[in-house]
């Protein structure tokens, strides 16, 4: 019990003690700065005028692929070849191969298979299918030559052109 109004004797003290305020001063307001130049407007954009475009427009294939080269187009992006062999047979060279078409129509035109060695030319063949022409039907197609040379070319590098140009065949 002697605890009891001790504490509550030291509650009463510290209830009834004096309490100050202090006052706190706030700093004065800053008036806002005002600029001492004057800012240039941004830059008005200026009008661009094209003229309009003339002249004739890309003429193009079936697939919508612009034709800029019309020897070369349809063998650069419709024809590959695979599987080419050269070999000799009976004292002449032949070469088969097989062109895969790509296009989704017929094709017919003209390749020329050149071979070389140091810049100089020893043999060439113009390809063809079984009916004589080169004319490619959508998917693989086997073609053959007669190699016209009097020298073993099958291990000479070799070009093929285009020696008529591929249009689509209805």
């Amino acid at each position: 019990m002697k605890r009891l109004l001790l504490l509550l004797f030291a509650l009463l003290l510290i209830g009834c003690s004096a309490q100050s305020a202090h006052l706190i001063y706030l700093p004065e307001t800053t008036p806002t700065p005002t600029p001492m130049f004057t800012p240039t407007p941004p830059p008005e954009p200026i009008p661009i005028t094209v003229d309009p475009v003339t002249g004739e427009g890309f003429l193009t294939d079936d697939n919508g692929i612009p034709i800029l080269n019309e020897k070369t187009h349809y063998y650069e992006y419709y024809l590959s070849i695979s599987q080419m062999r050269v070999f000799e047979e009976n004292g002449e060279t032949l070469l088969d191969a097989v062109i895969t078409n790509d296009y989704p129509k017929k094709l017919s035109g003209g390749l020329r298979i050149v071979f070389s060695e140091d810049g100089v030319k020893y043999g060439y063949a113009q390809l063809k299918t079984a009916s004589g022409d080169l004319i490619l039907l959508p998917g693989e197609n086997r073609v053959y030559a007669d190699v016209q040379t009097e020298v073993d070319v099958q291990m000479m590098e070799y070009t093929i052109e285009v020696s008529t140009p591929f249009i689509p065949v209805q």
